[in-house]
């Protein structure tokens, strides 16, 4: 990082020398002493001496960067815990500062006027209130071209407004960026002090910062950690605080973590990115049984950057991060291709190949719900047990797992268990019905969510069963906690009224016949196995 630097110590314009030549354009507004200084992670500062610049001059200038490397090694957190608002006001501060200061530096001059083409991933992930079992996790993936993937509110709303706003509609987190950390409206209103790393304390050393005292609005506290040994800045982890929640929704521990790296061509990014967002709930008191307040969720956003185009190259991949593996077998043990692996939400499916292999990649250190499907288990509305995995956070292999599919046998005596399929049945013009259809109605409301408890009539006309003397064969039941209703062994080729619901039982409209959208019939024809 090049900058150009008035007599007075102001930075005027800094810019990232282009890769591989150190060529580098700075523009100064008007005549002056000037000088530039030229900044690298790792190594002291390099400053030319002042030269004079007049109206339209251009001058070339030719710095010999120093090779004299800065280590951050042996620098310990102290018993000190004074706060220091600026950082240049400790001596081991203010050198973790300068080297933290060039990467935040040059991940702001990126984000202000790189443009590259970037394929991210954006998830979205539920978990219950213990943070470790994911209940639903959404993806899309998406391609932009944008100055950088991970962008905060301007640090001045920030400051003013704070962190977080909650509210009884919904709340709203944010996480600082590189602009925010650099910005004096930020080194202000926060002090800093050493902190030690508990786990790699010779690899890393924590920069810390919190809110001066008396400032109300919602904050954060954090660490910035950089390598020891290399003086580059690794990752910012920080925690909420003045949220004004109760103690029992704050156990969910709303923070986050930004990842800083460089790429190829010099720049630097934030390749990876989390939120830790707590929704409070109500329950009832244990010894009162009165509503109190609770953490009815915990909602992880994480961003992940998995490629970075500049132009026709490619100067950044990111890692698959937590895996889970395996392959889906048949009743033979042969590999099933076509079967579905998926996670419980929308964008984490798989389909197995021709031999029946699977990967789902981008997890986090998280337990998982695995399913898998295939179309002929699909026919019949039947879903598998799934699978719990508990993946860590520190996973360089995949976690494999394989499933074997049930035969078509199997999967009939489980849905249609303790129905005895009937013999066949003369029909009223003398012919035969075969009573190897199964039919599976799925009850939904208006917003497609599943309708438990409606009734539902079903009638097939034609046939004389025993007792009903010519009258309609007709089928009465409810549908379950998901929404389905089965009827096992109804007659093959034989016209069948359309389902009725009635679903005045659980409050909401009827809808009926096979025309309706949010009333699906499915009817299967079981056949022999495959």
């Amino acid at each position: 990082m090049v900058s150009l630097m008035d007599r007075d110590g102001r930075t005027l314009e800094h810019v990232l020398t282009r890769g591989g030549s150190g060529l580098f354009l700075l523009r100064a507004v008007v005549p002056g002493q000037y000088r530039v200084r030229a900044d690298r992670i790792g190594y002291a500062s390099t400053f030319s001496d002042f030269f004079h610049l007049a109206h339209q001059d251009t001058l070339t200038i030719e710095l010999a960067a120093r090779i004299e490397p800065v280590s951050l090694q042996g620098i310990e957190a102290s018993a000190d815990r004074r706060c220091r608002v600026r950082p240049e006001e400790g001596l081991a501060i203010a050198r973790v500062w300068e080297e933290a200061r060039k990467a935040l530096a040059a991940a702001a001059w990126t984000q202000e006027r790189g443009l590259h083409h970037y394929d991210m991933l954006n998830i979205r992930r539920q978990l219950d209130d213990t943070g470790r079992r994911v209940e639903r996790e959404d993806r899309e993936y998406i391609q932009m071209a944008a100055q950088a993937p991970y962008a905060s509110r301007p640090a001045d709303s920030l400051l003013a407004e704070g962190f977080a706003r909650l509210s009884a509609g919904g709340s709203e987190f944010w996480g600082p960026d590189a602009a925010v950390l650099l910005s004096d409206a930020f080194l202000d209103t926060h002090c800093f002090r050493m902190k030690r790393h508990e786990d790699n304390p010779g690899e890393l050393v924590g920069l810390e910062f919190e809110p001066v005292p008396g400032r109300q609005v919602p904050e954060i506290i954090g660490t910035l950690w950089l390598h020891a040994a290399s003086a580059q800045l690794q990752q910012l982890d920080f925690r909420y605080v003045n949220l004004d929640l109760h103690p029992r929704i704050m156990r969910g521990a709303p923070g986050g973590m930004v990842e800083f790296t460089t790429l190829r061509n010099g720049m630097w990014i934030v390749p990876s990115w989390n939120l830790r967002m707590v929704r409070p709930g109500e329950a009832p008191d244990a010894m009162t049984g009165r509503p109190t307040a609770s953490l009815a969720a915990i909602i992880m956003e994480h961003g992940e950057v998995l490629r970075v185009h500049d132009g026709q190259d490619i100067v950044f991949e990111g890692d698959l991060g937590g895996r889970i593996a395996g392959t889906v077998f048949d009743t033979l043990g042969v590999g099933l291709p076509l079967a579905r692996v998926f996670l419980n939400g929308e964008g984490t499916e798989v389909t197995t190949d021709a031999d029946g292999r699977f990967e789902v990649a981008h997890l986090g250190p998280y337990t998982y719900s695995v399913h898998y499907t295939h179309p002929y288990l699909e026919q019949l509305w039947y879903q598998p047990a799934p699978v719990e995995i508990e993946l860590g956070p520190e996973l360089t292999h995949p976690v494999h797992v394989d499933f074997e599919a049930p035969s078509l046998n199997e999967v009939l005596d489980e849905v249609c268990a303790g129905v005895s399929r009937p013999g066949p049945t003369r029909m009223v013009r003398g012919e035969q019905a075969s009573y190897r259809g199964i039919l599976t109605i799925a009850a939904t409301d208006g917003e497609g969510r599943p309708v438990a408890g409606a009734t539902v009539l079903t009638m097939t006309p034609g046939l004389r069963p025993e007792g009903l003397n010519g009258a309609h064969a007709r089928n009465r039941g409810q549908t379950s906690p998901s929404g389905l209703y089965r009827i096992c062994w109804l007659p093959l080729e034989v016209p069948q009224n359309p389902p009725v619901a009635n679903c005045g039982q659980v409050g909401a409209r009827c809808f009926t016949g096979l025309g309706e959208r949010r009333l699906r019939r499915k009817a299967s024809r079981v056949r022999s196995q495959r």
